[in-house]
């Protein structure tokens, strides 16, 4: 059984070509309608099925999510809805808001848990199920007609995700394993919206001692090569009992 008022959809960002990203889908809609039929729901289902944009029209796009089938549970059925739409695993996920506004399905109500994950699009290969028709990066400030309320969604998504990014060291799932001071700073700017002074920055931040000096420096580039760095996470969890203060 699957609860018809009950859904979960994931809002994936990526940082690619100094942009932040989100992962939107189209389901494939004669599998999703099988699905349907093999879990015994599909006449319940069959107005949210017919009237859902993204099954509709190939302008539309939406969040990868799926409706909570009764015997799951709610984190561990997220990162498997993850992992059937993309191929990703152990990447970073949080749950950071219900929606559950009257008329945010125009047909009937449904309540819908929402989460963020991030990922690194150049260090991960997706792979496409056959349940998506079709899974694209946009830029966060370029998305295309989208289902519902997914806008509203990813806003709230991102404005949880600077928050976040002010006291935690959350970004750092968004980089490759090794990266420069330049493109940490790049990505926390693009995340916070705003400027941030280059060497107050490298100063605050490798003064955490968060940051592990990999020896090794970017190669194939115009300019002068920078040092390339690696996050410390077992330093970070130390720290962090006792008592890091991680402020950007």
């Amino acid at each position: 059984m699957i609860f018809k008022n009950l859904s979960i959809d994931c809002v994936i960002f990526g940082f690619r070509d100094n942009k932040l990203n989100v992962l939107l889908w189209q389901p494939e809609p004669e599998i999703v309608k099988k699905l349907l039929i093999l879990n015994d729901v599909y006449l319940e289902f069959k107005e949210i099925y017919e009237n859902n944009p993204a099954l509709k029209s190939d302008k539309h796009w939406g969040l990868i999510g799926m409706h909570l089938p009764v015997e799951e549970d709610l984190n561990d059925y997220t990162k498997k809805i993850l992992e059937m739409a993309t191929g990703l695993q152990n990447i970073y996920l949080k749950q950071f808001q219900t929606f559950g506004g009257i008329n945010r399905i125009p047909h009937t109500r449904v309540l819908t848990v929402a989460y963020y994950a991030l990922i690194n699009p150049e260090y991960h290969d997706l792979k496409l199920s056959p349940v998506a028709k079709a899974v694209k990066w946009f830029d966060i400030d370029n998305l295309p007609d989208v289902a519902y309320d997914a806008k509203d969604i990813i806003s709230h998504a991102l404005k949880t995700l600077r928050e976040e990014a002010k006291y935690h060291p959350v970004g750092f799932h968004l980089l490759p394993d090794k990266f420069t001071l330049n493109e940490l700073q790049t990505l926390y700017e693009v995340i916070l919206g705003k400027t941030l002074d280059t060497r107050n920055f490298r100063k605050k931040i490798l003064n955490m001692n968060l940051l592990m000096d990999t020896g090794e420096k970017q190669k194939h580039v115009a300019h002068r090569a920078a040092k390339l760095f690696s996050f410390d996470m077992e330093m970070y969890n130390k720290l962090r009992e006792e008592g890091l203060n991680f402020s950007i």
